[in-house]
């Protein structure tokens, strides 16, 4: 086992897969159907929805790349493509067209790093974390480091099958899958890991605001005032 399939006290972390909102922020979404075409095979949205799963550990469902498959037709970066003997009419499926293998080419191409996106949520409600009560704090980091317990340990799972699933796969082909779980279990560690930097910096602060503030006896002492001089 090595050091990313474990956190902090080494005790099994499992969470669910990342959120399909992950994917359509900022038009991701369309090049993602895109590649997924970009082979050249035509396929429909159901076909695209299990491809994307096996190859990315993650669920999402199938009327999402149906909607952006409507989509990108209309735009001339996908069309429609005739259906296979007995296959159900019901499924229209869709070949990438010239124009779309370069609109997915140049988006590659020229997309940003991945240290260039907008803030994770994580960050954004640490920033305000301090801010509530103090129980509040306490439980709310409980709640994260947990979750993210969570979802590690559903990464390790992936990457085990995914892993066992290269064994049986044909070496020509190259798979991705196996380094895409191992960077989300390191972002994982790092995230717990931070959680947990983060406590005890709180916990530092709290009990140097608690030292530093004064006793009710000195506050009373303080409000009587000095007292009065005998004449």
């Amino acid at each position: 086992m090595t050091s990313t399939s474990t956190i902090g006290d080494r005790r099994p972390f499992r969470d669910p897969p990342p959120r399909e909102s992950e994917l359509r922020g900022g038009g991701l979404y369309r090049y993602l159907v895109l590649g997924l075409l970009r082979n050249g095979a035509a396929r429909h949205g159901y076909a695209l929805m299990k491809e994307y799963r096996q190859r990315s550990a993650s669920q999402i469902g199938s009327g999402r790349f149906y909607n952006k498959l409507q989509r990108l037709a209309a735009e001339g970066l996908v069309a429609t493509a005739a259906n296979p003997p007995g296959a159900d009419p019901r499924r229209t499926p869709y070949r990438i067209t010239s124009a779309g293998m370069a609109c997915f080419d140049a988006w590659l191409r020229d997309s940003a790093a991945s240290d260039t996106r907008r803030e994770d949520d994580l960050c954004a409600r640490a920033l305000l974390l301090a801010t509530a009560d103090p129980t509040v704090v306490s439980t709310t980091l409980d709640r994260w480091r947990s979750e993210i317990w969570t979802r590690g340990a559903s990464i390790e799972e992936a990457l085990a099958r995914a892993l066992e699933a290269r064994k049986l796969s044909s070496p020509s082909a190259f798979d991705p899958l196996p380094l895409l779980l191992t960077r989300r279990l390191k972002h994982a560690a790092a995230d717990v890991e931070f959680i947990d930097e983060f406590r005890r910096a709180y916990e530092r602060w709290t009990r140097r605001s608690a030292d530093e503030r004064p006793s009710p006896a000195a506050v009373t002492r303080r409000g009587r005032g000095a007292p009065p001089a005998r004449a």
